[in-house]
């Protein structure tokens, strides 16, 4: 009986040539979840002689916010209000010195009554005097405020 080659194996049989086979993977590992995120810390108060500044400042961030339409001036007004909180967190540790207070209070009293200008050579001032390490994190967003304010209610 001829085997159908040379060396006397029978062909590979096709009985299985359309069934389907399910290829073997190794398996897979579970995906981890995400870590969870901490729990928030819990910041402590303003001191109390800070907190009706920055409330003037806050509140002039949301003014504008409130009366423009200008997209720019709605982002900027954004990052004015991450750079007021590297400030309320100075004062919270009570790492802003009197000097830069008293301009700061300075400054918020001339937000106040919309008086940009008086506002703006106050916040020169700190820049000019101020260790850079103490103001740098938020005097940039202060000039940024007083000069969107300036924008939207001119004199």
């Amino acid at each position: 009986v001829d085997m159908g080659g040379a060396s006397g194996m029978a062909p590979p049989s096709n009985d299985n040539l359309y069934s389907p086979v399910q290829p073997q993977y190794p398996a897979q590992p579970e995906p981890t979840p995400p870590p969870q995120p901490p729990a928030p810390v819990e910041k402590p108060p303003i001191p109390e002689q800070h907190s009706a500044m920055v409330q003037v400042l806050e509140n002039s961030v949301m003014d504008c916010k409130n009366a423009t339409t200008n997209i720019t001036h709605k982002r900027k007004l954004d990052e004015v209000t991450s750079k007021l909180e590297a400030l309320k967190d100075k004062l919270r540790y009570d790492a802003v010195s009197d000097n830069v207070i008293a301009h700061l209070n300075h400054i918020a009293g001339a937000v106040n009554v919309r008086d940009y200008n008086t506002a703006l050579h106050t916040h020169a001032a700190i820049a000019q005097t101020a260790n850079f390490s103490e103001v740098g994190s938020y005097l940039p967003g202060i000039k940024v405020l007083l000069q969107v304010s300036g924008h939207i209610y001119p004199d």
